[in-house]
């Protein structure tokens, strides 16, 4: 239900947007000598969208352990309505590597879950530099798996064994863009989908790029 209620979110802001820029054009436009002209005139599609990307990379270690993170979340919106809003999607691939040894010479074990993302986000953006978000996405992770004593599980490969979860969130929270063409931006989330049960925090800060925005 929730997936349906916003897309259907989603869909009608896009139509209100396609229908606002076409009422623009057909008003103040002359005829373009083609439709590449239009695809690409300033109040054309393609000038309508902006680019942009949330990137995370850590390392950590203790007692035998330790981990490597590289994680990647482009996206792309479209904006209307004198450019204050947009919509638009954003995946997300986040790639770790863990190494576990449990005595000084005992054996060594690995593994490299890779987790998943997708979903649809929508911003308002009142003032140059300050903006609201709200976004949905559906995420697949896989995680070390430990065995009920909390202890990391080896399957008979010798090799660390992961397991994988399915996770809806849904965040809303603001952020701050620097502004320009190419510009760089802070944005702090709230998971209203955040499980009760989990030791994690609900609150998540990003950092990323923009294009255009």
């Amino acid at each position: 239900m929730k997936k349906f209620l916003l897309f259907s979110f989603l869909a009608l802001f896009f139509t209100m947007a396609f229908q606002h820029d076409a009422y623009a054009q057909k008003k103040g436009k002359k005829k373009k000598s083609s439709k590449t002209d239009e695809y690409f005139d300033d109040s054309g599609f393609a000038n309508k969208l902006w680019y942009g990307g949330n990137f995370n990379l850590g390392f950590g270690g203790t007692n035998g352990s330790s981990q490597f993170t590289f994680g990647l979340s482009p996206m792309v919106g479209y904006k209307f309505f004198n450019d204050m809003f947009s919509v638009g999607p954003r995946v997300g691939f986040e790639y770790n590597h863990f190494r576990f040894q449990e005595f000084t010479n005992g054996p060594v074990y690995k593994a490299s879950p890779v987790s998943l993302s997708y979903g649809a986000f929508a911003r308002i953006k009142p003032f140059q530099n300050f903006f609201a978000h709200f976004e949905y996405e559906h995420q697949s992770t896989e995680s070390i798996d430990p065995d009920q004593d909390g202890r990391i599980s080896i399957g008979p490969d010798d090799k660390i064994i992961t397991g994988r979860i399915p996770y809806n969130n849904t965040y809303i929270g603001a952020g701050y863009n620097s502004g320009s063409i190419w510009a760089y931006e802070l944005m702090v989330l709230y998971n209203l989908n955040h499980p009760a049960s989990s030791f994690s925090s609900p609150f998540s800060l990003r950092f990323g790029l923009t294009y255009k925005f």
